[in-house]
């Protein structure tokens, strides 16, 4: 028997062909199968988050509502009163979308216009600063403190906007006694409040549909790693794609809506590729059990199996001999010419 190997060219055939295509299209039967229960999976979480969405919505309509009708017994005339009346339809609009709100999108259009309709009324309320008496001042002011904290992360989301309004909130509560300097300065804080919490709900949006891609593009990763753990396979790139997927991770809890956005592309993007990697591991690992199995029971030494596809290139050592090519296609391996 020669010492150096030699080389033939084999494919599987008949049974073994088959049985290797069934177990690569159980493989992936199974694998989508449990992509098809995640994504109801995700569909359901969609659902009920969507329900406390329009809940705390219609919380908000309700509040605003009350507002606007408060603001009716201070004085509101002429076209304050027109534009009081208008808020009131506007809300009884946007109460009737809300009903029919289907998707996070529409639930994020009655958010955008709920805080215009805000910021319409706070107009009216400036417009009447002249004939305000003090406390009543103060109390508009309490209720700037109260329209800001309905929202828990707008210093994260809009940090400037933010600032912007604590100082001139201060401005305007040191200078409360000053009709005049009220008047004009409460004015511009609703301004910067509409266009601060405008720009908080925009964000928020953004950062709920980045959590949600994120959120998938993880699950798919975890599956597929966890089945690369569970066949005890090594892939290539998972290094980087666990490094995407924990800096998406630290976007995310710090607010930053762009920077997650990108990110849930980039780890989007990964799933597949290793997706892609482990099947040709699997294949080339079903495939040369074939190889070796058949090798074995014709008696053929096999130093090597070098799998390409269905095929593979196998090393052996000694001759090959016509026995041992019938063999080899008794047991579904289609050899070449030994090279």
């Amino acid at each position: 028997m020669s010492g150096n190997p030699r080389y033939v060219d084999v494919a599987l055939a008949g049974e073994r062909a088959r049985a290797f295509d069934g177990e690569r299209r159980r493989r992936i039967e199974e694998r989508r199968r449990r992509e098809e229960d995640r994504r109801r999976a995700r569909a359901a979480e969609h659902a009920s988050r969507l329900a406390a969405e329009r809940e705390r919505l219609s919380d908000r309509l309700i509040v605003l509502a009350r507002r606007t009708d408060a603001l009716a017994g201070l004085r509101v005339t002429g076209t304050a009163e027109d534009e009081r009346q208008g808020v009131l339809r506007t809300l009884a609009v946007l109460g009737t979308r809300l009903a029919r709100v289907a998707n996070q999108a529409d639930a994020d259009g009655v958010h955008l216009d709920l805080v215009a309709a805000a910021r319409r009324l706070e107009a009216v309320r400036a417009g009447l600063a002249a004939v305000l008496a003090e406390d009543e001042r103060v109390a508009a002011l309490d209720l700037v403190h109260t329209r800001l904290d309905e929202w828990d992360d707008r210093v994260a989301l809009d940090p400037d906007g933010a600032q912007a309004v604590a100082d001139q909130l201060a401005a305007v509560r040191a200078g409360v006694a000053d009709t005049r300097t009220f008047r004009f300065g409460y004015a511009r804080l609703n301004d910067l409040v509409g266009e601060h919490l405008t720009q908080v709900a925009r964000r928020t949006a953004l950062l709920a549909e980045a959590r949600d891609s994120a959120q998938e593009a993880a699950d798919s990763l975890a599956a597929i790693l966890t089945e690369a753990d569970a066949l005890a396979v090594e892939l290539p790139g998972r290094a980087d794609a666990q490094e995407i997927r924990d800096l998406l991770a630290a976007h995310l809890a710090a607010g930053r809506f762009r920077e997650a956005a990108h990110g849930a592309v980039r780890l989007a993007g990964s799933a597949p590729s290793l997706e892609k990697a482990l099947e040709e591991h699997l294949d080339h690992r079903e495939l040369t059990r074939h190889i070796t199995e058949a090798a074995a029971g014709a008696g053929l030494p096999v130093v090597e199996v070098v799998p390409e596809a269905r095929a593979a290139r196998l090393a052996y050592l000694g001759d090959l001999t016509a026995e041992m090519l019938s063999a080899l296609r008794a047991q579904d391996v289609e050899p070449g010419s030994p090279q």
